[in-house]
């Protein structure tokens, strides 16, 4: 299944709206939710948006690169509604929240990285749903959302200043095990796919594309998983601290980072 510009650009516009009606009633009553300071209002409304929204997008793409992963013709040139389902999602997410940051004067360090993620996302996927094609790739590197989802509940405990205890230390070594599991291990089976792919199947992979996405899907990928690899080392100093019984006690924007967007960061010390 592949779509016009047209037809990407209503459905885009459909589920951006939508996204951003439903993001701007949780902005709006977000201060009677939690005593947090204004600057942080946009990311808390942000993280409780991601309750229902991570656990459907992950599913997404779960069913997604299971389906096409069989074949390399399936994993260059198929796709599905799952498939289909989370690269509109993705996009839409991230066009909403950029805006969003923007409008909402979120103007935190390090923003703009957050600008450039989504930027690349929408080419990529964009060009895979106007094409048809490559879709298995795209489903892949979202499974790495996964992880997200405990990360997500990380941040809620601080944004609602929860004390720490058992259920946020089970929380934090999940976080760490599918961390591990959908990025710093799955990011490398991607990449081997890929390449696997392009050199014994030629004529079905690297033929059949443009060289612009041949070239920016593995490089996304690769700067992907060298982030994550970065995040992974305060995250495992933190699961290492609940062993010695130091890293209990109040949640604030100190003890650890924060959401970026859909492409999410870990750092000790100050907000980043």
């Amino acid at each position: 299944m592949s779509l016009t510009i047209d037809e990407l650009g209503r459905v885009l516009v459909q589920w951006t709206v939508g996204f951003a009606f439903i993001y701007g009633v949780i902005w709006k009553v977000a201060p009677r939710l939690s005593k947090i300071e204004e600057r942080y209002r946009a990311t808390f409304a942000d993280n409780l948006f991601n309750i229902p929204f991570l656990p459907v997008l992950c599913y997404t793409a779960i069913v997604g690169s299971a389906s096409l992963g069989a074949s390399v013709e399936s994993r260059w040139a198929e796709t599905t509604p799952e498939s289909t389902a989370f690269l509109i999602m993705y996009m839409s997410k991230n066009i909403m929240r950029s805006v969003s940051s923007i409008a909402l004067g979120d103007s935190k360090p390090g923003i703009w990285l957050i600008h450039i993620h989504h930027i690349v996302s929408v080419i990529c996927f964009g060009s895979g749903l106007i094409l048809g094609r490559l879709h298995f790739f795209g489903v892949l590197d979202g499974v790495c959302e996964v992880s997200v989802i405990f990360l997500n509940f990380k941040l809620l405990w601080r944004d609602f200043a929860l004390k720490q205890n058992y259920i946020y230390v089970i929380n934090l070594h999940i976080l760490a095990f599918t961390w591990f599991l959908t990025r710093i291990i799955l990011f490398p089976i991607w990449i081997f796919i890929y390449l696997y792919d392009t050199y014994y199947y030629p004529e079905i992979s690297i033929e059949s594309v443009s060289r612009m996405e041949y070239f920016i899907y593995p490089i996304t990928t690769l700067a992907i998983w060298a982030m994550s690899v970065k995040w992974f080392v305060p995250l495992m100093k933190e699961v290492k601290r609940t062993w010695t019984g130091n890293s209990y006690g109040d949640c604030n924007r100190n003890s650890y980072g924060n959401s970026n967007g859909s492409s999410n960061g870990l750092k000790n010390g100050k907000e980043n």
